[in-house]
Order: C-alpha cells, then sequence, then structure tokens
C-alpha cells in the first residue's frame, strides 16, 4: 500500500503546475475561537457486495449519539456521510432538531461516474428538502481523485491508491483536467438541485480546485508538522480564495504515532489474517490522539477558519478489545469513543461505547 507521504509526494508537481489562484485573503483581525464539530458516518458502500460500514443501524442508536454530540461536546456542526440516501436524510434531519449545523456529503465509491453524479443529485434534492435557511449546506463528494473512476487509472480506489506512485510527471497534467471537469460537473449538479451553499471535500495539499465553483473552500486535513507556524503556513494556501476554509475532516488514529501517519493511520491492521488483527509494534495511545486534536484545534482557531470536523465520532466495525491488544481494532479508529461489542466478530453486534480520552480534549475546547 502506497504511504500518505509518498502519494502527496507523487502529485506535488502537478498540484504546483496547475493550481489556481483567486479571491483575496480575508482580512486580518483576532480570530474567533473555533468549537469544533464531527464527521458521523452513516454507512459507506466500501466495495460492491459488502455491507455498509455500518451495518447495525436504528432510530434509537442515532438520537442517542447525536445527542451526544449536541449536548456533552457541544458540537455546533456535524458532517454527515454515506452512501444511503435515506439513512443521510434521517441523519440529518435528528441534528437539526439538535440545533446542529449539517454538512452533507454522499459517498458513492467505484461506481461510473454518471452513477456518481446520479446519487450526487438524488442527496442534494434531499438535503434541500430538509434545509431553512443556511442550516444545512451540501458537500459533493469526497476526494474523487481516489474514490470515483476515470480520474486516475485503476478500477477500485485502492488500485488508484496504489497506482500513484508509478503514474509518470508528463501524466499528471492530463489527470488534473479529468479531475477538473469532474468537479465542474459535480457542482453543477449541486447548484441545480440544492439551493443552499456548497463545497467539496478535497485531500489537502493534493487535489487543486477551482474554488471558485464553490462556496466555501472545503478540505480533508491530515498532514503532520513539528511546529504550530508550520501548519499556520501550511494553511494560509486555502484563504487566497477569500472564501470560508472548512475542515471537513482531520484527527489521529488511537497508538502511538498516530499523529505523523495522519491519514494513513488505519493501515496498522491486518486484514490477511482470520480474524484481522493489528500489526505488531504498535502501542495503544488515547493521550497521543487527544493532545493532536486539541493541537490542532487550537491552529485552526489561530488560521481564522471556519471550523473543523474531527473524524470521527464512532466506528463500530473497529471496536476495542482490551483484554487482547493484538485485537483492539480500536487502535486503527480515529473515532472519539471506543465500541465494545457483545459479539466481537460479529458486525450486527449490538454495542455500546465508552469515551476516549480525545472525547475529552473535544469537549473541555468546545466549552473554553
Amino acid at each position: 500500500m502506497i504511504s500518505r507521504k509518498t502519494f502527496l509526494k507523487s502529485v506535488a508537481g502537478a498540484v504546483a503546475v496547475t493550481s489556481l489562484g483567486g479571491g483575496m485573503a480575508e482580512a486580518a483581525g483576532k480570530p474567533r475561537r473555533l468549537r469544533g464539530g464531527v464527521a458521523y458516518d452513516a454507512g459507506v458502500l466500501h466495495a460492491a457486495g459488502e455491507p455498509l460500514s455500518r451495518v447495525r443501524w436504528s432510530r434509537g442508536q442515532l438520537e442517542r449519539e447525536i445527542r451526544v454530540i449536541a449536548d456533552e461536546l457541544r458540537c455546533p456542526s456535524i458532517t454527515a456521510f454515506g452512501t444511503d440516501v435515506g439513512r443521510l436524510a434521517e441523519t440529518t434531519s435528528t441534528a437539526l432538531r439538535r440545533g446542529l449545523e449539517v454538512y452533507v456529503q454522499p459517498r458513492l465509491y467505484d461506481h461510473p461516474q454518471d452513477q456518481v453524479l446520479d446519487h450526487l443529485a438524488e442527496t442534494a434534492r434531499q438535503a434541500e428538502r430538509l434545509r431553512h435557511g443556511d442550516d444545512v449546506k451540501f458537500v459533493t463528494g469526497c476526494e474523487h481523485l481516489l474514490f470515483t473512476p476515470g480520474i486516475v487509472p485503476g478500477e477500485t480506489y485502492l488500485e488508484r491508491i496504489a497506482n500513484m506512485a508509478t503514474i509518470p510527471p508528463e501524466e499528471w497534467p492530463k489527470i488534473m483536467d479529468r479531475l477538473a471537469d469532474f468537479l465542474a460537473r459535480a457542482a453543477d449538479v449541486a447548484r441545480r438541485n440544492f439551493r443552499g451553499r456548497i463545497t467539496y471535500a478535497s485531500i489537502g495539499g493534493a487535489e487543486p480546485v477551482d474554488w471558485t465553483l464553490f462556496d466555501i473552500v472545503g478540505i480533508d486535513y491530515y498532514p503532520y508538522f513539528a511546529t504550530d507556524a508550520e501548519y499556520t503556513k501550511d494553511l494560509a494556501q486555502y484563504r487566497k480564495w477569500g472564501k470560508p476554509v472548512m475542515v471537513l475532516e482531520f484527527g489521529s488514529c488511537t497508538f502511538t504515532g498516530a499523529a505523523q501517519a495522519g491519514g494513513m493511520g488505519w493501515d496498522i491492521v491486518d486484514y490477511e489474517q482470520v480474524p484481522p488483527r493489528i500489526k505488531p509494534g504498535h502501542v495503544r495511545d488515547e493521550r497521543e490522539q487527544a493532545d493532536h486534536l486539541a493541537r490542532l484545534l487550537r491552529v485552526f482557531t489561530e488560521a481564522g477558519l471556519r471550523g473543523a470536523h474531527v473524524y470521527t465520532f464512532i466506528a463500530p466495525d473497529l471496536p476495542h478489545r482490551p483484554d487482547r491488544p493484538e485485537f483492539d481494532l480500536d487502535m486503527a479508529s480515529y473515532s472519539l469513543v471506543k465500541t465494545l461489542r457483545a459479539r466481537q466478530d460479529d458486525d450486527n453486534s449490538p454495542y455500546r461505547f465508552e469515551r476516549k480520552l480525545s472525547f475529552g480534549a473535544l469537549a473541555r475546547h468546545n466549552r473554553g
């Protein structure tokens, strides 16, 4: 599997060549305190024939979890992401009743582009029906460079990620042209079906986006820098458009070294084993996850961003095993809570969750 570092390095030249300018930086001044939100997984179809990433689903469970997000974490907003349009609508409606702002993000991986756009249009229509004023935003998909076929060679997103390191430099301008064409089509579909503000969940540092197509600059942000000043410098590139900047995903897994692993932290699980297990050499570390979230929330506030969503609230498909560290899949999770299932090997098993140290870090930040 290609590392995120290798992936970003492989596309850096293309981004530098094809980046689009525009807009003036936002006016300087004392930044308002940014209250962190969360990304909420309503169930993603990762491969044909497989169940959604959240197999077990009920209204009672949804309402309990959204209540915790609103009342205990005091989040102002969520990104509701998933494949099932009905679940996305249910999540959005539940969150709105709790006073949360919702960024609705459809995800349909490895389907033909026309099907991806049809799915986007259907979700946008549902989001428009639920919108009152500016309480719902629409996200025109997630990291299409990786998850949508026809831009980078490869039938599946895993193949496309693996192919990144072998693409000749002269091919990248063509790839970026294909990405730009698809994003323009996606923005047009969103505008025709949704009258509120729209954005896109871009790969931070790797997808050159023409943000004139969107109302909000949206990024999934997983780089690691040793100093806050380096983060501030890196984030400045997104403010040149003169538009609000929203971090739709950021976070860390739950092991020592996870902050530096960033968006590839999930890759510590050996899925070739039955049952899957954590690769040797990794140690559970809730403190590192909590400290990283607290640090970035402070950085995002100082950078004057509109908001930021921790990825993610819960990951029931990565249950915690306090008695067997080698099977503690929660170490590879970015979630704020750890899932304890009644039956470890059953994705449809009833579960309860316990709050991690990162949960407390977000709650304390939001209380100010």
